[in-house]
């Protein structure tokens, strides 16, 4: 069970920016509960081999928690790490979030509203590209799901891997409203490097199915500092 107070200042908004986005502009104090049930039988939590984490958890701000935001809204995170011949390893990851406004707000501000893209999520895709669209600019949507297919093999002992990836997912504006027929996805190769205390994810994605406004770009490189699943 975790409680937050965070103080958030939007400024410096670009006067091109739609109004979605320039409609948050100013000062925000965000009260928030969350409580998170999470069941972990990984052998490792740096570099997995087998077993699986899996992340559920609600959330709610404002309210009887007082102060500007009133959201709510649900998160879901799993993983399972495969063990297969000659210490190769399939992992599978699932993730899905909503929110949504309450009280006497209509809107979910534009730093609670979801997206995808860069080297945490969609890595064929520019950070945050993945979104409803609003007068050609990315705003972020009230629905997300993501799911992650990766095949590792040792290059040298456990310490450096390389990997094959496909990543698909999409983000819708209305909240509890999953169109999994709509979907963006890549396909990569990457490095996984395991120095103690300094891991580093090295990957190149190639995007291939693409849902919205989202543009088709060329393959993208991703630097990384932390594990990915």
């Amino acid at each position: 069970l975790q409680y937050r107070l965070e103080q958030i200042d939007i400024h410096n908004v670009s006067s091109n920016a739609v109004p979605a986005i320039r409609n948050d502009e100013g000062d925000w104090n965000d009260s928030s509960l969350r409580l998170t049930f999470v069941h972990d039988s990984r052998d490792s939590v740096f570099i997995p081999t087998r077993g699986g984490k899996l992340s559920l958890s609600g959330f709610a701000s404002g309210g009887p928690l007082g102060f500007d935001v009133d959201v709510y809204g649900f998160e879901g995170d799993g993983t399972i790490h495969l063990p297969l011949l000659f210490d190769h390893v399939l992992s599978l990851r699932g993730w899905v979030k909503t929110v949504e406004s309450y009280g006497g707000t209509d809107t979910v501000p534009v730093f609670d509203r979801l997206f995808l893209g860069g080297p945490r999520t969609l890595r064929g895709y520019r950070y945050l590209e993945v979104s409803p669209y609003e007068g050609g600019q990315p705003v972020g949507g009230r629905s997300a799901a993501l799911a992650t297919v990766e095949y590792t093999v040792p290059l040298y002992k456990n310490i450096l891997r390389a990997a094959a990836f496909y990543d698909a997912g999409q983000v819708w504006s209305p909240a509890f409203d999953f169109r999994l027929s709509e979907y963006c996805s890549d396909i990569g190769l990457g490095l996984r490097l395991d120095i103690p205390m300094f891991p580093i994810r090295l990957d190149y994605a190639w995007p291939l199915e693409r849902s919205g406004e989202v543009e088709r770009t060329g393959a993208r490189f991703n630097f990384w500092l932390g594990y990915g699943f």
